[in-house]
């Protein structure tokens, strides 16, 4: 843990697009105090428009994958994902939006004899949701915006539907594949980060310490842990924590050049340090690309929404005025929440 505090102390805090447009970083967009529950800021990833390293027709490198990096890559670096201080969430409970683990059709669907060769019907739901390095059917899926519904004849099929709820993203957290409500392709199909089983918390920050941490070394040659389940996929453990998909375009229309994986509110502070990978082919380099970031946000006073020093009335008419607006969800207390705590804060801040 020592050696683990001292790497992030070393960081150096980001917020702003890098001065540098065609660097490959990883970068905050800071959207100030939209809430008294801490500041809201959004996290990036810049490729650039290097001509040497992005696409034929101009535009950049697609971000595929952040993580550490390989046994027979040089330099070696390791990976780091911290998120300190509470997250706060804007949209349904978890416990009955409609994830994969609260849709019992999907459940029953996949603990039948689905067709995939296994030993017997059931097995592969248990493997899958037990594999640590599977990253398509995982239960974890409350850190992304996916909804899964269930249509067709019976016996048959759990899909993933249309986002819901996205009125209340302006101050929600989510690990984001693009922006929110975009589809992509000639289906017009949403795109979801995978994340492995084992790192579903990534955004949960462990109540005893107040943070989550994602850290480990570089993986030595060889060594690439993996587990199939019956015919499913391979699903090895390349030493990355979130892949995106690089076959479509994603890129921020806010911020050209740029890569848009996350929102959130709340944290104190966010530290990411690792390797960018890359899709490789059609001549394109693939070495991964190192980054580092850190920023501390202000949270000192968090009511003081306009950032004057005083929690005062314009603070309390802004709550009031996104409660009015239905801006916060109206199955959660985050609206009372609100007015509550800009009053329990009154007065200059300390």
């Amino acid at each position: 843990m020592m050696m683990i505090n001292c790497l992030l102390s070393l960081l150096v805090a980001q917020s702003g697009p890098p001065a540098d447009p065609d660097a490959v970083a990883m970068w905050i967009d800071d959207l100030g105090r939209l809430t008294p529950f801490g500041r809201t800021f959004d996290v990036y990833i810049q490729t650039g428009f290097d001509p040497d390293f992005s696409y034929p027709n101009g535009d950049p490198r697609r971000p595929y994958m952040i993580g550490c990096t390989r046994g027979n890559e040089s330099p070696s670096r390791s990976f780091t994902w911290m998120i300190e201080g509470e997250v706060f969430k804007n949209h349904r409970p978890d416990s009955v939006y409609p994830w994969l683990e609260n849709c019992q059709e999907c459940i029953d669907y996949w603990s039948q004899d689905t067709g995939i060769v296994c030993p017997g019907a059931g097995e592969y739901w248990e493997c899958i949701q037990a594999n640590p390095y599977q990253r398509w059917m995982y239960l974890g899926m409350d850190f992304t915006p996916i909804n899964w519904t269930f249509e067709g004849p019976p016996g048959c099929c759990p899909r993933t539907a249309d986002l819901v709820d996205l009125e209340y993203a302006w101050c929600d957290s989510w690990i984001l594949h693009g922006p929110l409500g975009k589809k992509y392709g000639n289906l017009q199909q949403y795109k979801y980060p995978l994340v492995q089983q084992q790192h579903k918390d990534l955004m949960t920050p462990i109540p005893t310490l107040g943070r989550i941490i994602k850290y480990w070394e570089p993986f030595p040659v060889g060594e690439i842990p993996g587990q199939v389940c019956c015919s499913s996929p391979s699903q090895n453990d390349y030493g990355e924590l979130i892949r995106w998909n690089a076959d479509v375009d994603w890129m921020s229309e806010k911020w050209p050049g740029s890569f848009h994986i996350a929102r959130f509110t709340g944290p104190d502070r966010f530290v990411s340090s690792g390797v960018v990978r890359f899709a490789c082919g059609n001549d394109h380099p693939c070495e991964p690309s190192p980054y580092q970031v850190a920023y501390d946000a202000n949270n000192s006073c968090p009511s003081d929404l306009n950032e004057d020093g005083v929690v005062g009335f314009q603070d309390l008419l802004q709550v009031l005025g996104d409660v009015a607006g239905n801006r916060y969800h109206y199955q959660t207390s985050n609206g009372f929440d609100a007015i509550v705590k800009v009053l329990s804060e009154w007065g200059r801040c300390p």
